[in-house]
């Protein structure tokens, strides 16, 4: 069932560890893949990673500390408990 958006994007560009030219030729390969238009982004430029931080911390909001991948969350876990 279609959701008729007008466009589509994502936040992964805000990662330091993530390479935005890459994620924007994927966004536009399934733009035409599924006909909705893709919205370029790399929300590190201009410090964006840094402002992210600063304006979760002005509000409250929860800022997930691994990728979400399984061994990243096992990981991190590992490091909690002091086993890495």
């Amino acid at each position: 069932a279609g959701h008729h958006f007008d466009f589509f994007t994502t936040t992964l560009s805000i990662s330091p560890l993530k390479n935005a030219q890459k994620i924007n030729e994927i966004g536009e390969a399934l733009a035409e893949e599924y006909g909705v238009p893709h919205l370029p982004s790399d929300f590190k430029k201009q410090e964006g990673y840094k402002r992210s931080i600063q304006l979760s911390a002005d509000y409250n909001l929860y800022r997930q500390d691994f990728c979400g991948c399984v061994f990243s969350k096992k990981e991190r876990e590992a490091k909690a408990h002091g086993e890495a």
